[in-house]
C-alpha cells in the first residue's frame, strides 16, 4: 500500500485548518448584550436618550425599535451596526448648520466583546456618514458623531466591525510551508506511482 498520497493530502488538510481565523464577532457563547444610547446636543448624562439597555445580541443579531429623538431603527449584528433613518429630521437639537458638539450613538457592549476596527461600509448612504472625526472605538464601546447630517428617510449608514479573528490570515510561517511542500510531494508520488502501475500493466498485457 502506498502512503505518499494519504501523507499529502493529511498534510494538505492540516495547512488549510491551521491557516482558517478563529470565529470572531458580536454573536457568542456566552452571549453578548449592547446598549445602545442616544446624545442630542452634546455627549453629556443630560442630552442622553436610552435605546435599549443590555439587550442579548442573538444568532440573527437583536433589532432596536425606532428612538423618540433619534427617528431611526438599529439592528446589531454579528459584525455590522445598521442605523436606519426614518424622519425628514437633521441630527441636529438646533437649526442648520448644526451647532452640535454630539449628536449621535453610542454602543455599549458586555466585556466579552474585543473590536479591533470600525469602518464606514460603502453601501452606506453618502448624506449619512459620521462628521470628521466622529467615528471612534474601544473594545467594548463605539461612539458614531452625526451632528448636523440631514438623511433622506430610508437612507442607511452601515458599520462594519472587526476583531482579532476576522484580520487577514498571516503570511505562512516556514513550518507552514514546509507542511504544504510534503502535502505536495506525496501527492506527486502517488501520482507518479499510478502513472508507474498503468504502464507496468500496459508492459504486461503487451507481452
Amino acid at each position: 500500500m502506498r502512503f505518499g498520497p494519504l501523507i499529502g493530502l493529511a498534510a494538505i488538510v492540516l495547512l488549510m485548518q491551521a491557516s482558517l481565523p478563529a470565529r470572531a464577532g458580536l454573536v457568542a457563547t456566552p452571549q453578548n448584550t449592547v446598549t445602545a444610547l442616544f446624545f442630542f446636543g452634546a455627549h453629556n448624562a443630560a442630552d442622553e436618550e436610552v435605546e435599549g439597555t443590555d439587550v442579548p445580541i442573538g444568532t440573527g443579531g437583536v433589532g432596536i425599535p425606532i428612538g423618540v429623538s433619534d427617528e431611526s431603527t438599529i439592528h446589531v449584528g454579528d459584525t455590522q451596526i445598521t442605523i436606519a433613518n426614518q424622519a425628514a429630521l437633521p441630527f441636529c437639537s438646533t437649526a442648520l448648520p448644526c451647532a452640535d458638539s454630539f449628536t449621535g450613538f453610542e454602543f455599549q457592549f458586555s466585556s466579552g466583546v474585543d473590536i479591533t476596527g470600525v469602518t464606514v461600509d460603502p453601501a452606506s448612504a453618502a448624506d449619512f456618514r459620521p462628521v470628521s472625526g466622529g467615528l471612534s472605538f474601544s473594545a467594548t464601546d463605539i461612539l458614531v458623531n452625526l451632528a448636523g447630517d440631514n438623511p433622506n428617510v430610508g437612507d442607511a449608514l452601515v458599520l462594519d466591525l472587526t476583531f482579532p479573528g476576522t484580520t487577514p490570515t498571516p503570511v505562512p510561517e516556514p513550518a507552514s510551508l514546509a507542511l504544504l511542500a510534503l502535502g505536495v510531494v506525496g501527492c506527486a508520488a502517488g501520482l507518479r506511482g499510478k502513472r508507474r502501475t498503468a504502464s507496468s500493466s500496459a508492459a504486461r498485457g503487451g507481452t
